[in-house]
């Protein structure tokens, strides 16, 4: 199901998937689940460019997303890349965090929001993952 609404005076699709099926009040949900690690700095930069083209919607609220404790990213850099930071051929870590978020499954909506981590993330390669999932909700608010 497609609906209209307007965010930031922006027109967009909202987009609402029905439920795969319920138990009692308790719907799942189609979902993509994606997972990107972000330096700290970048991290409202990254954010805001997702929720450019989505509200993050869960259920009843918006701007949904889960951020994990720094840890450490690793990577050696080798000759093309466009390092943010780092020697070419050096090995080089740096702590970032893992955002998580989840959509409806949607392959339009799904590569506008990947677009939009390539152009706001500071790596050239930025590690995501994607994966189909169901997602819970209840009370009739995908």
């Amino acid at each position: 199901m497609v609906s209209s609404s307007v965010r930031s005076g922006n027109p967009q699709k909202v987009i609402t998937n029905k439920a795969v099926y319920k138990v009692g009040d308790i719907m799942f949900i189609e979902s993509f689940r994606v997972k990107v690690y972000v330096i700290e700095e970048y991290l409202e930069k990254v954010l805001g460019a997702i929720q450019s083209v989505t509200d993050l919607k869960y259920g009843n609220y918006d701007g949904v997303s889960w951020c994990s404790h720094p840890g450490i990213e690793r990577c050696t850099p080798r000759a093309g890349s466009d390092t943010y930071d780092g020697e070419i051929n050096h090995p080089f870590s740096i702590e970032s965090i893992k955002v998580e978020f989840s959509i409806p499954r949607d392959k339009a909506l799904l590569s506008k929001i990947v677009k939009q981590i390539f152009e706001h993330h500071p790596w050239d390669e930025p590690v995501i993952s994607i994966s189909e999932t169901l997602d819970t909700r209840k009370n009739g608010v995908v």
